[in-house]
């Protein structure tokens, strides 16, 4: 914008110069004031209104230019990289609203907003990824601690740290070199890294675990870098047909295996349920063994035949009989 105000400017000059050099020569011509005078009327050169206005015009539009390129806004979630018109960095900006600059500065406006890099399965044209919009790339191939290969999909977040921008924008120039160089190869080698520190059971059972160690490695990779890893979403993991039934076999294997021992664990708790239950009943008849002696069972004997008597039954008792037997009236 500062280039257009100084042409604008420079414009304006050229058409008074240019208007006051015919309205010379319409003079000279006109035989109206001597060659080289080129004055009359007092000494002034009469130049068109129309050159008047065309270079107020100019001049106006080079000065709102001026102003206009003295500021820059800048939106929430941006930091903008100072650059005069040699190239030079001369400062950068990470508050939002407007801001003072040299006519001669540019703003190189970053988005420091989370940002996402998305890599799934191949699609066809027009598709995208299942979590909006079109991936940045395929799926990842790798290969776990067992040599096995999988294809997984995954999406990652990041931001950019606002204070790191004249670090992004010497060595990337802008996002997109950003995004193309550095994130996108990092991605793809982190990912194919990191699943060799898992096995196959691992990589299918402990997804959370991968998505960890993933997310672990990029920080790591990008702490210098200036780049922020907010999320790491392990979307699937995908192995072969052969892997995945023979996966699917041991599973049920050992589902059959927990299964039968549950069922043997619940035989041994019955077991030991009625083996505890038998030696109670053991241990209460022993007691009461014990418990009835002579005497006992003496007053338990008259105790019922009173209970007899009472109730109105006529109870005969021969001598030395040790039985009963009830007689009705």
């Amino acid at each position: 914008m500062f280039v257009v105000a100084i042409i604008a400017i420079l414009l304006g000059v050229v058409a008074l110069v240019v208007a006051g050099s015919n309205a010379k020569r319409r003079v000279v011509a006109s035989g109206q004031a001597p060659v080289g005078s080129a004055f009359r009327s007092g000494g002034n050169v009469n130049i068109s209104r129309l050159a008047r206005w065309t270079a107020a015009l100019l001049f106006t539009l080079g000065i709102v230019l001026v102003i206009f390129s003295s500021f820059f806004r800048q939106d929430v979630g941006q930091a903008n990289v100072l650059r005069d018109w040699t190239g030079n960095i001369v400062g950068y900006e990470t508050s939002s609203g407007l801001h003072p600059k040299w006519p001669w500065v540019d703003p190189v406006t970053f988005d420091v907003r989370n940002q996402r890099a998305v890599f799934v399965t191949e699609q066809a044209s027009g598709e995208g990824d299942n979590i909006g919009g079109l991936p940045d790339g395929p799926q990842i191939t790798v290969q776990d601690a067992e040599g096995v290969t999988a294809n997984i999909d995954i999406a990652i977040r990041y931001s950019l740290k606002p204070d790191s921008v004249i670090d992004i924008y010497s060595q990337y120039y802008n996002e997109e070199n950003l995004r193309t160089r550095l994130i996108f190869n990092d991605i793809r080698s982190v990912v194919r890294s990191v699943p060799g520190q898992f096995t196959t059971i691992e990589m299918l059972t402990d997804r959370n675990s991968v998505q960890a160690a993933v997310l672990k490695a990029l920080e790591a990779r990008w702490q210098d870098d200036g780049i922020i890893v907010e999320d790491v979403a392990l979307q699937e993991i995908r192995y072969g047909e052969q892997v995945t039934n023979a996966y699917a076999a041991a599973q049920e294997a050992n589902i059959n295996v927990q299964t039968e021992t549950a069922k043997l664990e619940a035989s041994k708790v019955s077991a030991q349920q009625k083996v505890v239950q038998a030696q109670a009943e053991a241990d209460a008849n022993a007691i009461l063994n014990a418990s009835l002696t002579t005497a006992i069972l003496q007053q338990r004997y008259l105790d019922t035949l009173k209970e007899l008597a009472a109730a109105g039954n006529l109870v005969v008792v021969p001598d030395g009989f040790s039985g009963l037997v009830n007689v009705t009236r």
